[in-house]
């Protein structure tokens, strides 16, 4: 079995990789977007200012207003079948209803700490949960019937302050903890949590996963401190790599590059060609990340030898053209990045050398990159 979790992991880190890219969509002083995001069925997207009491509305061409105004720390966002949206008041202890000009349909008393929301995947029923830092036996994923029934789907540990809620194709409903970053998996009609992965963070002044979403096959979950993007693969137990992100920043471009600042919320669209991101900086910032694969012009070659290795890493590369490019070496499942340079390509073979012995044994990825295309390998340190 170890043999053909080798092979299997060498075809999916040996694929030539397209970048996607990153724009920003929305940066504004007073506009501040900080926490969950939603799409209409008219491609509007609204996000919520949880540190004010405001939720705010982005058309396809950018224009910004405010949809609906006074809340009580606005946090989770979902729609109905019908675009009407609905409003967590995290301090509010309610859930409100508006339709699609923000009037107020109907106003559901929860009780205290009500957080992430999301729309039930065969139903207008609404799965909400309960997110409280003071008493863990209160954390709960719900769900809310049309006529304000509240039906409890699972309470208590390993719940960790649940926030983030997302459904793969098959209905299957993820959660992400926010304290200890835990996400967990619960079954249609099972009142027991399946454990994922922990999304990791590296002992920074804000270790909190904030919201999840769903495309492509894969979760993808944002951590505040870490000012990173992680990618899990749901299938597979503590599977973890970082998708994007790196130091604190607000550069666009390609992903490889691209920074973000405390990321917060994040949604896929409808066809899971685009991811969007809010940031918790208090400048507003909304970020679009497009997940459609560019053509790459530049052959890349690479060998990394011995493998595996022990004590020193060759790194050899070969490219079609003459240009910079970059060198990462990261942890395949924790996504923490262990080498990086920069380097040139003068068409002769390129050779480095790297040291592993202070390198902790396990998977890890050699990636090559220069804009929009990548390569990487899969290394095994023992």
């Amino acid at each position: 079995m170890m043999k053909t979790f080798y092979i299997f992991l060498f075809v999916i880190t040996s694929i030539v990789g397209h970048a996607q890219t990153v724009t920003t969509i929305l940066d504004s002083p007073t506009e501040d977007i900080d926490d969950a995001l939603a799409l209409d069925s008219e491609g509007n997207l609204y996000g919520s200012n949880f540190s004010g009491d405001t939720v705010y509305k982005i058309t396809p061409s950018g224009e910004i207003s405010a949809f609906v105004t006074g809340l009580s720390n606005p946090n989770g966002l979902a729609f109905d079948s019908e675009d009407n949206l609905f409003v967590v008041e995290y301090t509010g202890a309610a859930i409100r209803k508006y339709d699609n000009e923000g009037n107020l349909l109907h106003t559901y008393p929860v009780g205290d700490f009500p957080s992430g929301i999301i729309k039930a995947f065969c139903s207008d029923a609404m799965i909400f949960t309960y997110a409280d830092f003071g008493n863990a036996e209160n954390n709960s994923v719900n769900e809310l019937l049309p006529d304000g029934t509240i039906r409890e789907l699972y309470q208590g540990a390993p719940l960790s302050v649940p926030v983030g809620l997302t459904f793969d194709h098959s209905g299957v409903l993820y959660i992400g903890n926010y304290l200890d970053r835990k996400i967990y998996r619960l079954r249609p009609g099972k009142n027991e949590l399946k454990y994922i992965a922990t999304v990791p963070d590296s002992g920074t002044n804000a270790p909190y996963l904030a919201f999840i979403a769903y495309a492509k096959g894969s979760l993808y979950g944002t951590v505040y401190g870490e000012h990173k993007i992680y990618k899990i693969h749901p299938w597979f137990t503590d599977r973890v790599e970082i998708f994007a992100g790196s130091t604190s920043g607000s550069m666009d471009g390609d992903i490889s590059e691209a920074t973000f600042s405390f990321p917060s919320g994040i949604i896929s669209n409808k066809r899971e060609n685009t991811l969007y991101v809010s940031e918790f900086s208090g400048v507003g910032n909304v970020r679009k990340i497009s997940l459609r694969k560019k053509k790459c012009n530049l052959d890349i070659k690479l060998k990394a030898y011995p493998n595996p290795v022990s004590e020193l890493l060759n790194i050899k590369v070969e490219l079609s053209e003459e240009t910079n490019f970059r060198i990462k070496v990261e942890s395949l499942f924790g996504g923490n990045v262990v080498f990086e340079s920069q380097e040139t390509y003068d068409g002769e073979d390129f050779l480095k050398t790297i040291s592993v012995e202070n390198w902790s044994p396990g998977f890890y990825r050699v990636l090559i990159s220069k804009n929009s295309c990548r390569k990487s390998k899969l290394l095994i340190v023992r």
